[in-house]
């Protein structure tokens, strides 16, 4: 009977374990500080800065994304949704730094700040 017990409360805490991991990995969305959502994107949003925003999305996050930045299977990212144009420039820079999940830090990934604030510029006008 004292076995059985045992055996009980044993796995009963070790689903509860199981249970508090799973949620660890929950996206709780970002996290961006006040500060980084007010800072301003020092990059004009011209042609040259989508079309080298284009470019490094496409060699760093289309795979991820999706050609139309709209992929709904493998982030929860939706680059053309109201959510996302709600953001501030500096939130999005500051996400593209940071990572969560299953999307890594691009803050020494992609070395130039110019060239994050491309991205920023192009993932902006999806």
């Amino acid at each position: 009977m004292i076995k059985s017990n045992f055996k009980a409360i044993v796995a009963s805490i070790s689903m509860f374990a199981i249970v508090l991991c799973l949620f660890s990995f929950v996206n709780r969305g970002w996290d961006v500080p006040a500060a980084d959502k007010a800072i301003k994107n020092p990059v004009k949003a011209d042609a040259a800065s989508i079309a080298a925003g284009k470019t490094l999305y496409t060699k760093t996050c289309k795979m991820c994304h999706g050609e139309k930045g709209d992929s709904k299977a493998a982030t929860p990212s939706n680059f053309t949704s109201k959510e996302f144009k709600a953001k501030s420039d500096g939130a999005i820079f500051f996400e593209i730094n940071k990572g969560m999940g299953k999307m890594p830090s691009y803050k020494t990934k992609i070395k130039e700040d110019n060239e994050k604030w491309n991205l920023v510029n192009y993932l902006k006008s999806l």
